[in-house]
């Protein structure tokens, strides 16, 4: 029952058009012509592979729900190997876990929307239970094939996945450390993780081949340095969106901190992992002052770690009984309805819906349309979405050929103008859409006054 309310989320969060980095996704796996020119063509960090090349094979005017299908399977997915995590020590936990994981607006959010980041988390969590296994007894030689089959995949899904593995490694090396000492467990690290280690390494000099042999080289769809406000923000966020929380605040920093320090005192067993995850992962992104810190989605890795955190805390202070119960279930509860609060804004809005401005088009010129761009970022969000209505589009990127309608998309912060002047023509608003939570596109449809 639970994967299946975690299903009916990411289905009725998937229905709307893609927004800018999903169109362009989409927009990028069209252009790559063949499953071999996603590997090799597409330099671009908005290129997650396994997610080009399913975009590639459902078509770029395919439903979204059905562009959207491989993140959807893996986001339900994850929801059962959560459980399986907890399984053997405690049906509780696991049936928390899995609940956690189904209606989390972070995870519901990643995992209904084209992109690669909810097979990433699924990856990680396969990782977790294929260690957290080999760890009862140190034995099982096809673990070692299996890791490796994990990061990979990880990789070719969302390159984070390099922070998931740094954790998953670090987390056996330093529980062994306390079994057999620093040397033999470091050994036995390695020989559980070289496989892994190899196959993540094949997959980033691929990309760095591909790259160095691409005469653009690398490219970014965005870059900002590193600013402190921004990692903050973007940590706040990731932290609220994940436990349902909808007001940003900073105090989620230290309340979850304290967390993972109390963690083995509460009778939390994976209390390297989540150290290691939730706070050394972002704290040496901020001491490398690594790029592009203001996105919440890049520290999914933490978020999967946080749930699984909470869900092994609130088992265990569950089975405490007494006050702690009771604080365990008053918290299990107000995060479930912020979440579903979450969930619900997220399906109506739908991202912003960039197909309600092709319906808008459709309405007042049935044949088709020649639109005008603000800025070449709205390209893929118009081509896309018409190509899924199937509506006949001319889109104008330069110049001041004659276009009755005006396609405006702006990021967080911007503003939209009023009335609008283009090529000596004015343009008044005629349809609009902002979006919230974690993704989507704002925009707004004009049409040139008589």
């Amino acid at each position: 029952m639970i994967v299946l309310l975690g299903l009916g989320l990411r289905v009725a969060a998937a229905t709307g058009g893609l927004w800018l980095d999903e169109a362009w996704s989409a927009e990028l796996a069209h252009q790559a012509g063949t499953p071999l020119g996603v590997f090799l063509k597409i330099n671009h960090d908005n290129n997650h592979h396994l997610n080009s090349l399913w975009l590639q094979f459902v078509g770029i005017d395919a439903p979204p729900l059905l562009q959207r299908a491989l993140s959807i399977f893996a986001g339900t997915i994850a929801i059962a190997v959560a459980a399986e995590i907890f399984r053997p020590r405690s049906h509780r936990i696991a049936l928390i876990a899995a609940l956690l994981f189904a209606i989390s607006p972070m995870v519901v959010t990643m995992g209904s929307e084209a992109r690669g980041y909810a097979g990433m988390a699924l990856a990680v969590l396969v990782a977790v239970l294929l260690a957290d296994r080999w760890l009862i007894d140190e034995q099982g030689e096809r673990t070692r094939v299996r890791l490796a089959l994990c990061f990979a995949l990880g990789a070719l899904s969302q390159l984070t996945m390099l922070f998931g593995c740094v954790a998953l490694v670090g987390w056996v090396f330093f529980t062994l450390t306390s079994r057999h000492g620093v040397v033999r467990a470091a050994r036995r690290t390695l020989v559980l993780f070289l496989p892994a280690l190899i196959t993540l390494g094949a997959v980033f000099a691929l990309i760095a081949g591909a790259a160095w042999a691409s005469p653009t080289g690398f490219q970014f769809g965005s870059y900002r340095p590193f600013e402190i406000w921004l990692f903050l923000r973007a940590i706040v966020e990731m932290l609220g969106y994940t436990i349902g929380w909808p007001v940003v605040s900073l105090w989620l920093i230290p309340a979850t901190l304290i967390l993972v320090v109390l963690a083995r005192r509460i009778g939390v067993r994976h209390a390297i992992l989540y150290a290691l995850a939730i706070a050394a992962f972002p704290i040496t992104l901020a001491v490398l002052h690594a790029g592009n810190p203001g996105y919440p989605r890049y520290y999914l890795v933490a978020a999967v770690a946080l749930l699984l955190l909470l869900a092994e805390a609130t088992g265990a202070l569950i089975a405490r009984g007494g006050a702690r119960r009771s604080v365990a279930l008053i918290g299990m509860g107000l995060l479930v309805l912020g979440s579903l609060w979450q969930d619900v804004d997220l399906i109506r809005n739908q991202r912003g819906d960039p197909g309600r401005a092709i319906v808008a088009l459709r309405l007042r010129a049935p044949s088709g349309a020649a639109v005008l761009l603000d800025r070449e970022s709205g390209l893929a969000i118009l081509r896309v979405a018409a190509a899924h209505l199937h509506y006949p589009i001319t889109i104008v990127e330069s110049g001041c050929q004659p276009a009755r309608f005006l396609f405006v998309d702006r990021f967080r912060g911007e503003t939209f103008p009023i009335d609008p002047v283009r090529c000596g023509v004015r343009y008044h608003a005629i349809a609009a859409a902002q979006a919230r939570g974690l993704s989507g596109t704002h925009w707004t449809l004009y049409e040139r006054q008589p």
